[in-house]
């Protein structure tokens, strides 16, 4: 019988080792997300400056595990996890012949995606509510899946057959953000927003405007009458 010493070593050098590896490829990944970002902006820009300079394109590099492209008045935010992460058995990776022939493989670093209101982020309003995008999960091996809204979801589902390198991560910010462009701003029931409190008066209303995101709409006291 394998004693305790050689199993925990055995963990140590099979799951431990691959889990550090996954988190050091994650960084590399995610210094391609930062790269493409940084190119689209300035190509966009660029384009963008003879029709309407008003409609800011910035790329902002907020360290390590942070990226934000703002467009005009949407910003996508990027994080990336520092840990790495398993799924339950009953997750739809857990059942592929992929994953059955390496268990190692089913390991995978966690890049997340949000669209958030530019205006939040400006004005620095706690309250507003950021919208995820898609969850992107990276493995040992580079491939890759992704949870989240359509399209992305539909498009990369599949960790056998999807890599992640130079093209796709283009592909995967591109859809983001035509997804952030096509998800529009809707104004609430007038009913939803028949009452404003004094303390959102005072520390909203007049330096950056009452808390907002584009699921909710605005975020006010219903009349319950």
């Amino acid at each position: 019988m394998e004693s305790k010493k050689e199993e925990i070593f055995r963990l140590l050098s099979t799951k431990a080792c691959t889990k550090q590896f996954v988190y050091r490829n994650m960084l590399n990944v995610f210094q391609k997300f930062k790269q493409q970002l940084q190119h689209l902006e300035e190509n966009l820009s660029a384009r963008m400056a003879s029709i309407d300079n008003h409609v800011e394109l910035k790329f902002y590099d907020k360290g390590p595990f942070e990226a934000q492209l703002k467009f005009s008045g949407d910003t996508m935010v990027f994080m990336m996890h520092t840990n790495v992460f398993d799924f339950p058995d009953d997750h739809h990776i857990m059942r592929l012949p992929y994953i059955a022939e390496d268990k190692m493989r089913e390991y995978c670093g966690l890049i997340q995606v949000y669209n958030f209101l530019s205006d939040s982020i400006k004005y620095n309003r706690n309250g507003d509510i950021g919208i995820l995008i898609g969850r992107i999960f990276i493995n040992k091996d580079n491939h890759f899946f992704i949870e989240g809204k359509r399209p992305l979801s539909f498009l990369f589902n599949d960790i056998t057959r999807h890599e992640m390198n130079d093209e796709n991560v283009q592909k995967i910010i591109e859809e983001a953000m035509l997804f952030c462009l096509n998800f529009d701003l809707v104004a609430p029931p007038v009913d939803a927003v028949n009452f404003i409190t004094v303390e959102q008066k005072n520390n909203e209303l007049y330096s950056s405007g009452i808390p907002t995101s584009k699921a909710l709409g605005f975020q006010m006291n219903k009349d319950t009458d």
